[in-house]
């Protein structure tokens, strides 16, 4: 078992079936295995409002799965889940935590739901478990609220609670609209369902705030579900989760996934070429093409879009834009689905003036810098906010624009300086073009007067780097979007294609959308800039390194002669 069954429940179950050993291994059995505990000790209200015992769909199993697994393997299991609607995850989730909590002692659950509505029918969800388990495996509970199972005895006599305590565990469920939530308590186990939909004035400081409490031990449990919502902290939360930067595990649950989501097909259904596309992407049948018609034209006001953001077939649908997107985010889509060169990771170490190879490293090589190539590198500088923009570069090849190489992260302006030095040399003494807005010109002074690298481009004498501007930003922005609507040169970067996916029109100006991140792309149009005047600094550079070496032969002479 998963679970240090409580000494409330051990003793019970010895006592009652003391004279039926038979019985008492079925239920050491049920206990032991979740999916049966589902199907044999709980009941949930149906849509048709019936009372039903829990059967897991496919889905569920599937969640249930990484969760036992990562207990079993002595994980702080950590899970972010990215679903369509209606699935069944809070169903799901919240019997998870009522057989922990339940089951053991001296547990602590914390559930938070987007409002009171919600929250209140999870805590009736709780209810129903309780009320209708089995006796055998039903914990004392004291008195209880609208917020709170309380397991232990109710008894208000001191010595009784000495002899039979009960559990001491406890589920609670509060409403994220709350003004303060977990303060000064330790959570074993939360869920925090919705996530996308919290207040939005309230969500940073309740996620601070619970995931502070949340214990860090092995066999805790941290839920985030949530339907998508926008570009937002449950978007950035997903996103870090799929890059590996934080500790949770992305579990994406598409609609198709859901064996409700089907109607019978009239006589008449006949496929449209979109239909016919997504039948063979997903291998949906006709039924589910005929639930996708129905959901459309009467729940979504016959707008796709709105459809793939409630009910999406893949993570990159589920995020709707704010504005007019700048690309065809479908296009976008399918050069995502095909790209190649996931690229090797390596470490710029700027210290030994090396680049190392490094399994969590901040540069991705694409292509390795070739004997008597040339290349441009273009890179964009935070803009010195606190928390989330990044830098990042692009290392292009001269003569065929194909992308080489890309560095991102986050680091003072002059380590920055610093790895970028180091990254040009490596490739053969790259063109370097650094933007000079924001924290630019400090990352620039660094490569200037402490790294003295050789070939900076200066947008005009005395002004270094590449300047961003209303006159320079519209001709970077269409030159960007013709290379990659066109596909003009070979691009392996799959950070890039996912910040063409929320680069919209914000009344008239190309950005990120809100909550998202534009650092690639303005990285890589800085590089196809360069890219155009390229030629003459190199030979410019040729020119002077011959001087150089003409320079110091004459001298070599002038010295042997003396």
């Amino acid at each position: 078992m998963v679970i240090t069954l409580a000494k409330e429940h051990r003793k019970r179950a010895k006592r009652r079936l003391k004279q039926r050993p038979e019985k008492l291994a079925e239920l050491k059995e049920v206990l032991a295995d979740f999916e049966q505990f589902c199907w044999r000790m709980l009941k949930i209200k149906t849509k048709d409002g019936r009372i039903m015992p829990l059967t897991l769909n496919d889905a569920q199993r599937e969640f249930v799965r990484e969760v036992f697994e990562q207990i079993r393997a002595g994980k702080a299991v950590r899970i972010i889940i990215l679903k369509a609607r209606q699935m069944g995850f809070s169903t799901v989730t919240e019997a998870v935590i009522y057989y922990l909590t339940s089951l053991q002692e001296a547990k602590n659950a914390f559930i938070v739901a987007q409002d009171s509505h919600a929250s209140g029918n999870l805590y009736d969800m709780f209810r129903l478990y309780y009320e209708k388990v089995p006796e055998i495996i039903k914990p004392m509970s004291k008195r209880n609220n609208t917020k709170r199972f309380t397991f232990e005895n109710p008894s208000v006599k001191p010595y009784e609670h000495r002899l039979n305590p009960g559990l001491k565990s406890k589920i609670t469920v509060q409403s994220a609209e709350s003004r303060v939530l977990a303060r000064s308590e330790t959570i074993h186990y939360l869920h925090a369902s919705e996530l996308a939909f919290w207040p939005a004035s309230k969500k940073k400081k309740h996620m601070l705030s619970v995931f502070a409490a949340l214990s860090k031990e092995p066999g805790t449990l941290g839920v985030v579900e949530s339907t998508a919502n926008g570009m937002d902290d449950f978007k950035q939360m997903w996103d870090a989760a799929c890059e590996g930067e934080n500790d949770f595990t992305p579990m994406f649950f598409a609609w198709f996934q859901m064996p409700d989501y089907r109607k019978p097909v009239p006589p008449d259904f006949e496929p449209t070429p979109e239909e016919l596309e997504l039948k063979a992407k997903y291998n949906l049948d006709d039924e589910q093409l005929q639930w996708r018609r129905f959901t459309i034209r009467n729940d979504c006001n016959g707008d796709p879009r709105v459809f793939r953001q409630e009910y999406p077939g893949e993570p990159l649908e589920a995020f709707l834009l704010s504005g007019e997107g700048i690309f065809d985010n479908e296009y976008i889509q399918s050069l995502l689905e095909v790209l190649g060169k996931p690229g090797a990771r390596y470490e710029v170490d700027q210290v030994k003036g090396k680049v190392i190879r490094a399994d969590s490293g901040e540069l991705r090589v694409f292509v390795a810098p070739e004997e008597g190539k040339r290349y441009i590198i273009g890179a964009d500088t935070a803009k010195g906010k606190t928390g989330g923009d990044y830098d990042a570069a692009y290392i292009l090849e001269e003569r065929t624009g194909e992308m080489c190489a890309m560095l991102r992260g986050k680091w003072d302006t002059d380590l920055y300086g610093k790895k970028l030095d180091t990254l040009g040399r490596y490739y053969n003494m790259a063109l370097l073009g650094v933007e000079n807005n924001n924290t630019g010109e400090s990352v620039l002074n660094t490569l200037f007067n402490t790294c003295h690298y050789p070939l900076l481009y200066f947008a005009k004498k005395g002004d270094m780097g590449w300047n961003t501007n209303k006159v320079t930003r519209p001709v970077m922005v269409s030159d960007f979007k013709e290379a990659i609507r066109d596909q003009l040169y070979p691009i392996y970067c799959r950070e890039l294609y996912k910040e063409c996916l929320t680069f919209i029109d914000n009344n008239g100006k190309a950005e990120a959308d809100s909550g998202c991140n534009d650092d690639c792309i303005m990285a890589y149009a800085i590089a196809l800039q360069l890219r155009q005047v390229a030629g003459r600094w190199f030979d410019w550079y040729a020119k002077k390194q011959q001087k150089r070496a003409e320079s110091r032969d004459d001298y070599n002479e002038e010295v042997g002669w003396i």
